[in-house]
């Protein structure tokens, strides 16, 4: 690490904020930048608002300028400047081999602060402690672009590979090299690759590319790099059936998923405020490779989505998706996410985490209560008549001590009866399933575990959920409604699950009193009621994740598919 040390007070001096860029070089002095390579073949127009990247010339580069365009040098020897990890260069000779390339992007770009992109860092991923020559290797790169920065340059390294950041060291070596070069992560998408990312639709593909996106910037700023020192460079690079676009067809699919990939980096550009974003991948270097046919097509359709006015992508371009919307985070005022459905608001889930202390969980709650309402929603006076037996059960029908209960937990009346509507939703739903009979063993089991509980026979004027869906039967204690087992003779009890005409057919009496025959029935009618409650589980998750999967949220903070329980909080709320 020794040669590290010597740069740290070169790095120092230039560790203040990176100067805003003039426009002496055509280059924006504000806001990001967006640079797509244009040497060799690639067929990227020059012209007014693009800025180019060029690995050598004078005569096409000046040309380019002629047509409005700016242009930066692409440096694909880097490797020949500061050697490798295995065989670095000395590193006496790094000084006059930066002058010399500065002196050589001049003349390329026409700039006297020349941009200039090195390819490629190797071994971003070796963890520490480095060996000596990768160390000496670090240190080249480092020396390297600090004299470029001196000599006025501004320079960027690219990063091919996962960037090991777990240790001190590590660290301290990006840091440095991020007060002198802007860190271009390369970006790759693999999985899902082209195809993979079409086939899961505009909503959830676009969604996992902007995840990726910020994945890649999280891993540098979380260790102190600021987001303006990081930029991106999306892979292009393609033939048929191979590179990024993975032989997905027809011609229209892939340059859907170049519109999705733009429209994300937009998003992900505008979230932190990155240095910039650049393409490569557009020119062919291997004379042995047949060129993707559609490049031309996919640059059109890229630039369009960055700006119209580069090019006309629905008119040149051929056929494809041209909405600029489906999948994007544009949701109305004060929407968390929004669901084909139905949605989920900022001030609700805000309101169940203060009850739950969980932002994740809380926004799981209020998922699940707009999947059931849009499946069942419970009529007004069903839901009035649950909340008359939760004030009943819990309070001994004291509205004052309700709603003091309801004051000290935080939770709105507005919310309160959103979660009891919940729980009588999801017991209407359950009642639709029809799960497997259960075994002679289970039946004998639950026999054995609740002998000592207190069971009755009763009948009802409709299904109850307690009864199995049914009208008559045993329920037990403590899987029925507590009013009744106080019952002394038919009337109307208001239950969570609504009123029920309930009229008592005996005593109550411990189940292991009651005739065997009779006893195994109440068991499977318990059985069958909790195998609802797994088949409730499955059927929720499944629900939940069709709604995601075609909606949008806020920053892709995605709510957890899963059945959720409140009754930790609001015991009250939920009785059995």
């Amino acid at each position: 690490m020794k040669p590290l040390v010597a740069l740290v007070a070169a790095v120092a001096a230039l560790a203040g904020a990176p100067t805003a860029l003039g426009d002496a070089c055509g280059l924006p002095d504000s806001g990001p930048l967006w640079v797509d390579f244009a040497g060799h073949d690639a067929p990227v127009p020059a012209k007014p608002g693009m800025i180019l990247a060029v690995a050598s010339g004078t005569d096409t580069p000046a040309q380019m300028r002629s047509q409005g365009a700016a242009t930066v040098l692409y440096d694909l020897n880097f490797n020949k400047r500061v050697g490798t990890t295995s065989n670095p260069a000395d590193p006496s000779i790094l000084d006059a081999r930066a002058k010399s390339l500065f002196d050589f992007a001049v003349s390329v770009t026409g700039c006297q602060t020349p941009m200039i992109a090195e390819n490629e860092l190797f071994g971003a991923q070796t963890p520490t402690p480095w060996s000596t020559t990768n160390a000496q290797y670090r240190a080249n790169v480092l020396q390297f672009l600090t004299a470029l920065s001196k000599l006025g340059a501004r320079p960027l390294i690219s990063i091919a590979n996962p960037p090991f950041t777990a240790s001190d060291d590590a660290k301290q070596w990006w840091q440095q090299v991020s007060q002198v070069a802007v860190l271009l992560r390369q970006v790759y998408f693999t999985s899902p690759n082209a195809k993979g990312l079409y086939a899961l639709g505009p909503e959830r593909a676009s969604r996992s590319l902007r995840q990726s996106l910020r994945g890649l910037v999280n891993h540098l700023t979380q260790i102190g790099i600021p987001a303006s020192r990081v930029a991106l460079q999306m892979q292009y690079t393609a033939s048929p059936g191979l590179g990024a676009r993975a032989g997905l067809q027809p011609t229209s699919a892939w340059l859907e998923v170049v519109k999705l990939e733009a429209l994300a980096a937009k998003e992900v550009v505008k979230e932190y405020k990155i240095n910039g974003v650049w393409t490569w991948g557009w020119a062919t270097f291997n004379p042995n490779v047949t060129p993707d046919p559609d490049k031309a097509a996919a640059v059109c359709v890229w630039l369009w989505v960055r700006d119209p006015n580069l090019c006309d992508a629905p008119r040149d371009a051929g056929e494809f998706d041209t909405s600029l919307t489906t999948g994007q985070l544009s949701l109305p005022p004060g929407a968390r996410c929004v669901f084909p459905d139905g949605q989920i608001d900022r001030k609700a889930v805000a309101r169940m985490t203060t009850l739950t202390g969980d932002a994740g969980y809380a926004a799981s709650v209020v998922l699940e209560q707009a999947v059931l309402k849009a499946e069942v929603p419970i009529a007004p006076l069903v839901l009035l008549s649950a909340e008359r037996a939760v004030i009943k059960t819990s309070f001994g029908g004291d509205r004052k001590r309700y709603w003091a209960a309801l004051a000290q937990a935080h939770v709105s009346i507005a919310d309160a009866r959103s979660i009891i509507a919940a729980r009588l939703e999801r017991d209407l739903i359950q009642s639709r399933f029809d799960p497997r009979p259960p075994t002679a063993g289970q039946v004998a089991d639950f026999l054995a575990t609740y002998a000592e509980q207190p069971v009755r026979l009763v009948q009802t004027t409709r299904n109850a959920p307690w009864l199995g869906g049914s009208t008559k039967g045993w329920v037990v204690s403590t899987l029925a409604p507590a009013e009744v087992f106080s019952l002394a003779k038919a009337g109307t009890i208001d239950t969570p699950d609504g009123p029920f005409e309930v009229s008592p057919l005996g005593t109550a009496v411990p189940l292991a009193l009651v005739p065997r025959a009779q006893a195994e029935v109440a068991a499977r009618v318990a059985l069958e009621r909790l195998a609802r409650e797994s088949i409730y589980r499955s059927w929720l998750h499944t629900a939940e994740q069709k709604q995601l999967d075609a909606g949008t949220c806020v920053n892709d903070q995605v709510p957890t598919p899963t059945p959720t329980d409140l009754s930790p909080f609001v015991p009250f709320l939920l009785p059995s």
